[in-house]
């Protein structure tokens, strides 16, 4: 066969999902002609469909050597560098193929990009690309989630609300435009989809699929005050999600307990790296425990830039140590921290962020699970200033049962019963007391339910402990423009407000037994 029917096929078979078909086509065509650059490309798709992306990035990137101006493959290429967690690359990719891209007419490629651009924090330069996408192929539901996404982190909820309901007028069983229209408030008795939601869940059988209509429906039944019948909802979906995965919370007590045991012989001033570091703002602790407020006041500071929720440290620790287990971070990748010139981890690390980072003298990375890394980061980076979050218990542990985190990733599989919650909850607050006795110049708790009670006085001392001076636009997080992309991007449009703390008690009829668990560890939840 020639290379045009061969590369015919080759399409065919990848779109039906017949990958050892389609590779065998493609083997040919190279072996007629091996600068064709568009059978790496769809080589590439095929690792991609398998999770391979570190393969799948290697054949892009040969097919961009062949075609440098193809915009479908920078858009990619862009794409995959970012779900790999490189944001460096990523944005090189991204902004060369945007060179090409601005007159496109390919609505897919302009929804990569837009991908690309949203997997990395930019979500205001992924909308309008998202936008023309929607122009182009006004069909395509797909594209109108992702607008909705972007909508939604840069504030804008209106627009949202109506990418997420022209979502689910096309494809009126796409389970996370619910729940993406829950997430944006605005329920009242007279306008909530209760029914129509209680209705859809019971047709569901997928475990993701209940589990984001389970949280809508918790979302909207807690607003109107139903709570008995939110947490049901809640139990129930979780329990459908949780016999479809394998987690066991002895696991993340093993990993706490490696991480504690390497670092408590530590002498605190035991910090080896040349970097300097001190640019680097890091906030930590447990999800929904007020990171993204704290971000926000920082970020509101002239000398401040945000850069979202980074994945660096966990990534570079594992591939520095030469790790190879399947977890991100377990005891042999904490052992395998022995092999790391962390004066090389905290250059890798401030070259990667500088690229986006702006011009300002200071950065913020709130990932909150880089609680988790404090010993290796100030390794890394000994000027660093790491801001923990410290919540009242039963609300840091009744919002993270209430949370929906991204259904498959392994690192809130915790999240899915109340009780290894609490006790996930438990080793964290063991950690944080060890970081606090081994690096008081670098760890700054911050008491939660403090800020919010008295903002003024709390947010002067965070920022004298972040070296800045202080600026009256810190307090003011509802003018804050930059982009939000956590679940709290709705919360944290409005003033600061004590109106959360508490929350907890809305379900106290269920946390008897999370409760005798924080007692017997000597946690004070009162």
């Amino acid at each position: 066969m020639n290379i045009e029917t061969l590369h015919q096929k080759a399409q065919q078979a990848l779109n039906t999902g017949e990958f050892k078909q389609a590779h065998q086509y493609l083997l040919a065509i190279l072996q007629q002609d091996k600068y064709y650059s568009d059978a790496y490309f769809l080589m590439a798709m095929i690792a991609s469909a398998h999770d391979n992306l570190n393969k799948a990035i290697q054949l892009i990137e040969q097919s961009v050597k062949l075609s440098p101006s193809n915009t479908e493959y920078l858009a990619q290429l862009a794409k995959h560098y970012a779900l790999a967690g490189d944001h460096v690359y990523a944005k090189k990719y991204a902004d060369l193929a945007i060179k090409y891209i601005i007159k496109s007419t390919n609505a897919l490629t302009l929804d990569t990009l837009g991908v690309a651009y949203s997997k990395i924090g930019l979500h205001k330069q992924a909308i309008p690309l998202f936008e023309q996408a929607v122009s182009l192929i006004s069909t395509n539901y797909s594209f109108h989630y992702n607008l909705a996404i972007s909508q939604t982190f840069v504030g804008d909820f209106i627009g949202a609300e109506n990418s997420h309901k022209k979502v689910i007028e096309l494809e009126p069983g796409f389970s996370k435009s619910y729940a993406g229209l829950s997430s944006l408030g605005n329920i009242t008795r007279e306008n909530n989809n209760i029914e129509s939601l209680a209705q859809l869940y019971k047709r569901l059988t997928g475990a993701d699929d209940k589990l984001d209509i389970g949280h809508a429906l918790a979302k909207e039944n807690e607003a109107l005050g139903n709570y008995q019948q939110a947490f049901q909802y809640l139990k129930s979906a979780k329990k459908v999600k949780v016999s479809a995965i394998s987690y066991s919370v002895s696991e993340d007590k093993k990993m706490f307990s490696s991480l504690v045991d390497f670092f408590k012989e530590s002498k605190p001033l035991d910090l080896v790296s040349e970097s300097n570091g001190n640019e680097a703002l890091f906030i930590v602790g447990m999800p929904r425990s007020g990171t993204t407020l704290v971000e926000r006041i920082l970020s509101g500071h002239s000398d401040v830039t945000s850069v979202g929720e980074l994945g660096y440290i966990g990534s570079l620790v594992k591939s520095l140590g030469k790790s190879i287990t399947p977890r991100i971070l377990d005891k042999e990748t904490i052992k395998a921290s022995t092999n790391i010139d962390f004066v090389q981890l905290g250059r890798i690390y401030l070259e990667q962020v500088k690229n986006i980072t702006g011009e300002t003298d200071k950065f913020v990375d709130k990932m909150p699970l880089n609680v988790l890394y404090v010993g290796f980061i100030l390794q890394a980076l000994p000027q660093a200033k790491i801001v923990c979050l410290d919540r009242n218990p039963l609300d840091t542990i009744m919002s993270n049962y209430r949370q929906l985190f991204t259904a498959n990733s392994g690192s809130y599989n915790y999240a899915y019963e109340l009780l290894t919650t609490a006790q996930y909850y438990i080793e964290f607050h063991k950690l944080t007391l060890l970081w606090k006795k081994l690096f008081p110049n670098n760890f700054y708790l911050v008491n939660y339910e403090t800020l919010v009670n008295g903002p003024s006085v709390e947010a002067k001392k965070l920022v004298e402990f972040c070296g800045l001076d202080w600026q009256e636009t810190c307090l003011d997080i509802e003018k804050n423009l930059a982009p939000v992309a956590t679940a709290s991007a709705v919360q944290v449009r409005k003033p600061i407000s004590n109106k959360s703390i508490g929350n907890w008690k809305k379900y106290e009829a269920y946390l008897d037994e999370v409760k005798v668990l924080l007692t017997q560890n000597k946690i004070n939840w009162e």
